[in-house]
């Protein structure tokens, strides 16, 4: 299971990448937006994450702009989403995720703090 904690003071909205096989010619899956008051949690997929995949991807922005990103580009529309990546969207934003290994542990939560 993937769990986001929002350890900030502001809503934080959060996308995932995850491999799936289905989607092709690129492997991976995007879902987003899930929107997550300050304090609270959300899960972003519920199962063995390292059944599924080792390397998984996210990012996330804050209200007040605040963001967790990396260097991984992706294209993701505003509204919410859950496609493999060769869909396209108007309007949406270019973003960088950040890669998170899970290194073989079923369960992962990510405590979003500043």
């Amino acid at each position: 299971m993937l769990r986001f904690q929002n350890g900030y003071s502001q809503t934080i909205n959060v996308m995932i990448e995850r491999y799936d096989a289905s989607c092709q010619p690129t492997p991976w899956h995007r879902t987003g937006w899930w929107v997550i008051q300050p304090g609270g949690s959300a899960v972003a997929y519920g199962g063995d994450l390292a059944a599924l995949n080792r390397y998984w991807y996210w990012y996330a922005f804050a209200v007040d702009n605040t963001q967790w990103s990396g260097p991984y580009p992706e294209n993701v529309p505003y509204s919410e989403f859950d496609w493999c990546p060769d869909t396209a969207a108007d309007p949406s934003i270019n973003i960088g995720m950040r890669e998170l290994d899970v290194n073989g542990a079923s369960n992962w939560t990510l405590n979003l703090v500043l």
